[in-house]
């Protein structure tokens, strides 16, 4: 986890707290977030929407992006400065990302490929024809504030196909891979299928334990 600890000015601070209200309302029926989790969603989303963009200054010669190194299981990963992350994680960030190739032996790159985007830009046309926001129920997040969803994921074999993505916002693509949420296409309409949750019964002291 990082720790912010923050001491803006007067114009500074105001502008913050207002561009953070404007991301911090609840999104459907199932964000049960307190409203400090959702502020720090905010504040992750305005950063990740201004890296998308591509309107930040060039450092040695790229735009400035998040970099996350897998290997072809995607079992595991980790951010460029070491950090690991989980293979929940590595998936939804795979969902719509640049991708590059690199091939090593003993430690050695030997080959880095060209990079390659799982969603095309005819493909968020079709996406944009659909769909006006995120795809999840009572969800107003802007299309440009979402990712291409794969409803089989990409880390396992699902097809970049326009007509078997949907667009998610990042909490709503959050709750999916590393929620335990399922996203399922009933005829041209979106469903979200809540994790079950687990059977409990009531033992004679007065605890409670999961049923077998």
């Amino acid at each position: 986890m990082y720790k912010l600890d923050a001491v803006l000015d007067r114009e500074c601070g105001m502008a913050l707290k207002t561009a953070l209200e404007s991301l911090t309302q609840r999104l459907g029926p199932a964000d049960n977030r307190t409203p400090r989790q959702r502020r720090a969603d905010a504040l992750k989303e305005m950063v990740i929407h201004a890296l998308d963009g591509g309107s930040l200054p060039r450092r040695n010669g790229a735009r400035p992006h998040l970099a996350v190194h897998t290997t072809a299981e995607g079992l595991k990963g980790e951010l460029a400065d070491g950090t690991p992350i989980s293979g929940k994680t590595v998936q939804r960030l795979a969902c719509d990302c640049a991708m590059h190739r690199v091939v090593m032996a003993e430690s050695m790159v030997i080959d880095v490929g060209r990079s390659k985007r799982t969603a095309e830009p005819a493909q968020w046309r079709a996406l944009k024809a659909r769909h006006r926001t995120c795809a999840a129920p009572g969800c107003e997040r802007p299309l440009g504030w979402t990712n291409a969803h794969h409803l089989e994921f990409w880390a396992h074999g699902g097809e970049t196909n326009a007509h078997r993505l949907v667009p998610l916002c990042y909490f709503h693509h959050r709750l999916v891979h590393e929620g335990g949420w399922q996203v399922v296409m009933a005829g041209n309409r979106v469903e979200f299928i809540p994790p079950e949750s687990p059977v409990m019964f009531r033992r004679r002291w007065g605890e409670w334990r999961k049923a077998a």
